[in-house]
């Protein structure tokens, strides 16, 4: 099959060169593997840095890139199987100068990492970074107070360092990838990669070749048969495949990590259009919902996550100004205004405050809109109503543009200072145990940088202050 379908076909690979894994003329653990895959007299290796291997797969100049994450990429074709396991990512600091409490307390540290690593995306961070040209330097600037923390792989790091240095997670470990194009050659290229891999790891081969990191790949660990889940979702980039460093979608950011690490479970992501298909009877057993608020009905009805995010109070918004004081009643605002509207979204939940406060508005005066965020101020703007309770997040990223138009925000009277949301699952035993699993996971990313940083860029600056109070009560 192999040597038909790749007659006229030369298979071009990129990656970085990394010691042991990707070298010069198809040397290390990675190009060896892609050997015993492919055959080898048609693959071209590729050594170049990854920042311009990715600028070269995303112009479709590479068939396959190498080590890669998901998030990475995220317009690739990604087979069933992982090609490794990533060391965590760590920021090492001196106890004697510096005392991290909270993941919050890195905003004002001053980093420093190696030059050939950029970390930007993983910490939140004000200073200006320090680069250095080795790992040595990197701890002696820690030292030397030149630097607060140092930021590197785990596994690079030597096995003495000073008694007063300590680290914190910055990414837990993370499974890498062999990435394909999304094209016919692509679909062909993964499906085989996920045949082969399977083969050489019954018949030993894998063990062989990864030698002493085999353990840490956890190769032997990967699960063929994986229970299929269907998650309905709002997120922008799971659903649409939109690039991660999107601020608005922090959703997307955190799931995609922790989903990389599933090797039980097969994901599939769905759209979420109605709320009220959520207690729709006889649903699947292997339904979720994400990111969503907890309620007394909810809890009745699905298997809830720990908390996966955190949102500060929603705040009402109207077209026009309201003459009124804040913070404002919502039942005497529409008693007092009988031309007053609320769009709201059916079957959504607002917190358990606001929630209770719109069961004692008459129905009358609540419209309902499409979850959609885009229709929901759409309807805003075109007067199908007058006023939206959302968070000050959306309401900067859906607001109208024109000059002439603008939005005013409003304080609401007993609503809640924050929102968390979860994952929520049909009540069935798979839907009980992906609970678990999911939650098992979650706790991990709790105490890395980057699930703090995911959540910490999309909070407005004047917000940041309380952002980061209720963060560090809840997480």
């Amino acid at each position: 099959m192999c040597p038909l379908l790749f007659a006229q076909q030369q298979i071009t690979v990129g990656a970085d060169e990394w010691i042991n894994y990707t070298g010069e003329n198809g040397n290390g653990i990675y190009f060896q593997l892609l050997k015993k895959i492919y055959p080898d007299e048609k693959i071209n290796f590729k050594i170049q840095p990854l920042k311009q291997s990715i600028a070269d797969f995303n112009a479709h100049k590479l068939d396959i890139i190498v080590g890669v994450y998901k998030n990475e990429l995220p317009k690739a074709l990604f087979p069933q199987w992982y090609i490794d396991t990533e060391y965590p990512v760590l920021a090492f600091y001196d106890k004697k100068h510096i005392n991290i409490k909270h993941l919050s307390d890195l905003i004002k540290l001053k980093p420093a990492w190696s030059s050939w690593f950029k970390f930007t995306k993983f910490l939140p961070f004000e200073k200006k970074t320090l680069v250095v040209d080795s790992i040595v330097s990197g701890f002696d600037a820690l030292k030397q107070q030149q630097a607060d923390i140092f930021i590197e792989y785990a596994y690079t790091v030597p096995e003495k360092i000073s008694d007063n240095v300590a680290a914190i997670e910055i990414l837990p470990a993370q499974h890498v990838y062999a990435a394909f194009q999304y094209n016919q050659l692509g679909r062909k290229l993964a499906k085989i990669f996920d045949l082969k891999m399977l083969e050489l790891r019954s018949n030993g081969e894998l063990a062989k070749l990864y030698g002493n990191e085999y353990q840490h790949s956890d190769l032997a660990n990967y699960v063929e048969d994986k229970q299929k889940i269907i998650i309905y979702a709002n997120s922008v980039s799971l659903l649409h495949r939109k690039n991660l460093e999107d601020k608005k979608d922090l959703t997307g950011k955190t799931l995609r990590f922790i989903f990389n690490l599933f090797n039980h479970y097969q994901i599939e992501f769905k759209s979420f259009n109605n709320m009220a298909q959520m207690y729709q009877p006889n649903l699947a057993d292997n339904i979720c919902f994400s990111d969503l608020i907890e309620n007394d009905v909810r809890a009745k009805n699905f298997y809830i996550s720990k908390p996966l995010s955190l949102f500060l109070g929603q705040k009402l918004y109207s077209a026009k100004p309201l003459l009124v004081a804040e913070p404002i009643n919502i039942q005497q605002l529409l008693q007092n205004n009988k031309q007053l509207r609320i769009g709201t979204v059916s079957g959504r939940s607002y917190g358990k405050q606001l929630d209770k406060m719109l069961t004692q508005v008459n129905r009358n005066r609540l419209i309902q809109s499409p979850v959609n965020i885009h229709t929901l101020f759409k309807q805003l703007n075109q007067q199908r109503f007058n006023l939206v309770i959302e968070y000050a997040l959306f309401q900067q990223s859906y607001a109208p543009t024109e000059p002439n138009k603008k939005l005013y925000r409003y304080d609401i009277a007993g609503a809640d200072d924050y929102i968390l949301g979860h994952m929520m699952c049909t009540k069935s035993a798979i839907g009980q145990k992906f609970i678990k699993d999911f939650d098992q996971l979650l706790t991990k990313f709790y105490r890395s940088a980057y699930f703090f940083n995911a959540q910490y860029q999309r909070v407005l600056p004047e917000n940041k202050a309380k952002f980061i109070q209720y963060f560090n009560q809840n997480f």
